[in-house]
């Protein structure tokens, strides 16, 4: 629900999985990792064996879409029957297998054809300016991934293209690009399996490093580039890693900002509520893309000149969230005794407390202060650091007080908390909703921290990300929805939920 400006730094290697031998030089995808590359580094299959169309196709060119063959007239469709036979590949996860894809075939049958897919290898010539996409921005799913893309940006009228909507939707980004935003864009950032780049023009920014054949995998080394591929994702859940990619945090647009949007009320079915964008009316649409075209147009600051304001949030956070946690949890002893909580309260704020002279507003400022740059802008980025930390310091002064007003008017120090105190935590945990909060611990060598990454993962991996081994974490499915693998779970009707 948000649109960074970025800057991907000059000699930045990049991958990109095909069937050709040829250097790309128009528009197409390329991935941060290589196991995300080589799930579409595999060769063209030779006409006639039978196999279902797409299923081990790469995508085409965007040159090549108006040649795709009429035999096959849903994959030009904006909405795709799940019955019928699959689309041509996007770049992303590909659907799962046939099940007649790894039969044996007759020694008689014909296996002339390319026999390799290639892994290219890129480096950037010079830095990239990109538009950075937050959240699942290339899921395609049913499930509002694709919304600031499809709806906001694009104002296209049958959203929720999925696969086969990302060759239109990579044209119509690029034409942005060149044309509402003058020639400032030279890409855009998202993520689904990994993190992409949608690059307009290979040719006038990549120099080419390699083009390597793939030989295809083993049956049973599994779909979506096996093990190993997983766990590359899992190695940039904090992030793409190794300053490849720097945000202008200073200044960015985030549909959060504007009031009175109708958000919540939507179809996704997630253990926490979800946005989408398909209520919001059209002059609001219009007015948040205006808002990202004057972002882009106005960019005249360096980005190295900026405050990195995710190390300030990670920061409040690394303060804030064990801690929380433990005032949070139901069999803590801190929530059986006021002594307790008082102390643990009490050590957590004693930098901003002088008990000598006791005054609110100046231990609020100092709580908030600990955590901000001292010369703080007016950027949305510092108006919302500023906003959550001052709900924090409130919240836990105000659960101070409150405690350390009942101790001194009770005889018994080992009775509960009061109430309040009590709810003024809870509410601020709810409130705050922090991911630290759902993170696995160490996993061991071989397993991962499970989490729904397009297009697997169940509700249950939602609500409690859990470390699974290689047999555990394959083939998860269902959060989703009709554009992720497999089905999703039925709905919960005892929340009302579909």
């Amino acid at each position: 629900m948000s649109f960074f400006l970025a800057t991907a730094l000059a000699g930045t290697q990049l991958y990109h999985g095909t069937s050709s031998p040829d250097p790309v030089k128009g528009t197409e995808w390329l991935a941060f990792e290589p196991e995300h590359a080589l799930i579409f580094a595999h060769p063209r299959g030779p006409p006639g064996r039978g196999h279902l169309p797409g299923h081990e196709h790469p995508p085409p060119k965007l040159e090549e879409w108006d040649k795709i063959p009429e035999q096959f007239p849903h994959e030009r469709l904006h909405d795709f029957d799940p019955s019928m036979s699959s689309p041509p590949r996007s770049y992303g996860p590909p659907p799962p297998p046939h099940p007649h894809n790894n039969a044996q075939h007759p020694l008689s049958e014909d296996d002339s054809g390319p026999k390799n897919g290639y892994l290219h290898t890129y480096a950037l010539k010079h830095p990239l300016n990109l538009l950075y996409i937050d959240g699942m921005s290339a899921g395609k799913t049913a499930n509002g991934t694709l919304d600031t893309q499809d709806i906001l940006l694009l104002n296209l009228t049958a959203p929720d293209h999925g696969f086969w909507g990302e060759i239109e939707r990579a044209r119509g980004l690029c034409d942005l690009a060149y044309s509402t935003w003058q020639g400032k864009i030279d890409g855009i950032v998202r993520m689904e399996g990994g993190f992409e780049i949608i690059l307009c023009e290979f040719a006038k920014h990549l120099e080419v490093k390699e083009i390597m054949p793939v030989v295809e995998q083993r049956v049973g080394e599994g779909i979506l580039g096996g093990w190993r591929y997983y766990q590359a994702i899992t190695d940039r859940y904090h992030g793409i890693g190794g300053g490849r990619v720097r945000l202008n945090y200073e200044n960015f647009i985030s549909v959060f900002e504007y009031e009175g949007l109708d958000l919540w009320a939507n179809d996704v079915h997630s253990d926490v509520p979800m946005p989408r964008l398909q209520s919001v009316s059209s002059e609001d649409l219009l007015r948040i893309k205006n808002a990202v075209t004057d972002m882009v147009l106005k960019n005249d600051k360096e980005i190295k000149d900026t405050v990195n304001w995710q190390e300030v949030t990670d920061m409040i956070i690394g303060r804030y969230s064990a801690p929380l946690h433990y005032l949070g949890t139901p069999k803590s002893p801190a929530r059986s005794s006021k002594e307790e909580f008082a102390t643990y309260l009490s050590n957590l704020l004693r930098p901003f407390i002088d008990h000598t002279s006791r005054n609110t507003t100046l231990e609020t400022h100092r709580c908030i202060a600990q955590s901000l740059p001292a010369a703080t802008t007016d950027s949305l980025a510092a108006r919302t650091v500023l906003a959550i930390s001052t709900k924090i310091c409130n919240s836990l002064l105000t659960a101070l007080d409150v405690t350390s007003l009942s101790m001194s008017r009770s005889l018994s120090e080992s009775s509960p908390p009061p109430a309040h105190a009590l709810s003024l935590i809870d509410q601020l945990i709810s409130y705050l909703q922090w991911t630290a909060w759902k993170q696995c611990p160490s996993c061991a060598d071989e397993e991962i921290c499970v989490v729904p990454i397009w297009p697997l993962g169940t509700l249950e991996d939602h609500r409690k990300p859990r470390c699974l081994g290689e047999s555990e974490a394959l083939r998860r499915n269902g959060y989703w929805g009709r554009f992720g693998m497999g089905r999703r779970a039925p709905p919960d009707r005892k929340n009302g939920r579909h």
